[in-house]
């Protein structure tokens, strides 16, 4: 095990460097590919619609490779822009047009590989729905759910009260400005309140966008309507974008449960507002009950108050969790559980406090191929978990790298049956006795299946990082080498299409 101290830090010489930036190359652990979206054309993906006069908004979701990654827009409108790191298409759609465009985006990794990914865009008025809180109808008193006409509530949206009524199925519906409670169609409902809103998959329009530049708000607990929403029936091709979902303390402890059957993608929410837990109920702000389902992206939301989980993952493999901000004291953040294959959890700000592990890969079941890199985990308290591995048995290769971790990093069941764990290029700081500040709970610490290179160290009394996580002065020069930080400018190739920075 090779273990920077801050000891050997501070005398560290020109070479020393040197060699530590030829250690740090960080060669991809996993192949590069594009979760999102998939190449051609896919009727009910929202990635392959755009509704004429508004702005279309996607994000390119990849894994694998050596981040960061560079996009480049190839072919598609001469309107259209693509983020040149951040991999997010946007183009306002000219209100007179319509018709299909031909869109490629190539991505680029650090170390030069290549992928890219092409699709369709159908720019129609079809198959599109409005929804309005403040200056829509009911369908009851006469609205269509168009443009000009919105619809008012949810029960709308769902088609009365019938939970396997096939209403709208494969529409893709804008949300507008305005509050909005859970008014559609309940179920199992226990005797000391709480229900749920069954939402068939295959009868029920699942592509969710907030309207351009508003932010609807879906309120799980108002006037007696106390539920949480089940994506059931193997839902496939679910997005949900733009939301603020305030849970407030709903006595299920859930707010969205999604049977996952793939093309899966959540992003841009807010969260809040799990305060009522029940015990053993998989308590959390979004939960990924089973499925199977690949291809799933969950990128730039924002979350906190839960006396769970933030997200809980069962089955749904192919995932990206990326750039998402969780803060407060949640005591699960982000939880990889059951049977879980081919996640990445990258970029992520998570602060607060939590003894059981604001990353905890629980790996009941067999899970495998696991990437968690350029995280920054910022734990308030000394006894704090920052990250905890519990490895099934068997169990397949975690890749833990470039992340900043504040807080303990516990590894808990290692064995020659699982595995390989690489823990590399990480700043980990807490006041372990641990010379790698990592603690071993069960298994075998000396196991060849764990490999532990080219940390850097430290006890939170050290000056390593500012108050903001950043690398101080002392030791800049580590800077895009160890932990989350890319560096001041980070290299790629020069695009050959307009790009707009994010």
């Amino acid at each position: 095990m090779n273990t920077l101290s801050l000891k050997a830090v501070r005398i560290a010489t020109l070479v020393v460097y040197t060699v530590l930036f030829a250690l740090s190359a960080n060669a991809a652990n996993m192949p590069l590919e594009i979760y999102q979206p998939l190449d051609g054309y896919n009727a009910k993906n929202r990635y392959y619609h755009a509704y004429p006069g508004l702005e279309y908004n996607v994000q390119v979701a990849v894994v694998g490779g050596t981040y960061p990654y560079f996009y480049t827009l190839t072919d598609g409108p001469s309107a259209m822009e693509v983020s040149r790191i951040g991999g997010v298409v946007k183009w306002q759609v000219p209100v007179s047009m319509s018709g299909t465009q031909d869109i490629t985006v190539e991505v680029t990794d650090s170390e030069g590989a290549v992928v890219s990914v092409s699709w369709q865009i159908e720019v129609t008025k079809d198959g599109f729905l409005f929804v309005d809180a403040v200056n829509g109808r009911t369908i009851e008193n006469g609205g269509t759910g168009t443009l000009d006409n919105p619809w008012k509530t949810m029960r709308d949206v769902f088609g009365g009260d019938g939970k396997f009524d096939t209403h709208y199925p494969n529409s893709f519906v804008y949300w507008r400005e305005g509050n909005y409670k859970l008014d559609a169609g309940f179920e199992d409902c226990h005797t000391d309140g709480g229900c749920r809103v069954p939402w068939y998959g295959s009868r029920k329009p699942i592509v969710w966008m907030a309207y351009p530049g508003e932010t609807p708000l879906l309120n799980f607990n108002t006037e007696g309507r106390n539920a949480y929403i089940l994506f059931s029936n193997t839902t496939q091709n679910l997005y949900i974008e733009g939301f603020e979902f305030n849970f407030n303390s709903n006595q299920r402890g859930i707010g969205l449960s999604i049977t996952n059957g793939g093309n899966t993608t959540i992003r841009n929410n807010l969260f809040y507002g799990l305060n009522n837990c029940q015990g053993g109920g998989n308590n959390s702000h979004v939960f990924f009950n089973g499925g199977n389902g690949q291809y799933t992206a969950v990128v730039g939301n924002r979350a906190y108050e839960s006396c769970g989980y933030w997200l809980l993952g069962y089955d749904s493999h192919k995932t990206l969790v990326a750039n998402n901000e969780i803060l407060s004291d949640i005591p699960l953040p982000i939880g990889p559980k059951t049977n879980i294959q081919n996640w990445t959890i990258r970029g992520n700000t998570i602060k607060g406090s939590t003894r059981l592990g604001a990353i905890w890969n629980q790996e009941y079941e067999y899970s495998g191929n696991i990437e968690i890199n350029h995280n920054y985990i910022e734990m308030s308290g000394d006894d704090d978990v920052a990250l905890k591995l519990l490895s099934s048995d068997p169990g397949g290769a975690i890749y833990v790298n470039r992340n900043t971790f504040i807080g303990h990093v516990i590894m808990q069941s290692a064995r020659d049956s699982n595995g390989p764990w690489v823990l590399e290029n990480n700043i980990i700081i807490n006041d372990s006795n641990s010379p790698d500040k990592i603690t071993f709970e069960g298994g075998d610490s000396s196991t060849d299946t764990v490999v532990i290179e080219n940390n850097l160290v430290g006890d939170r009394s050290d000056n390593l990082l500012t108050g903001e996580g950043a690398l101080t002065e002392t030791y800049k020069d580590f800077l895009g080498v160890m932990g989350h930080q890319l560096g001041n400018e980070p290299k790629g190739p020069v695009p050959v299409r307009a790009v707009v920075e994010e």
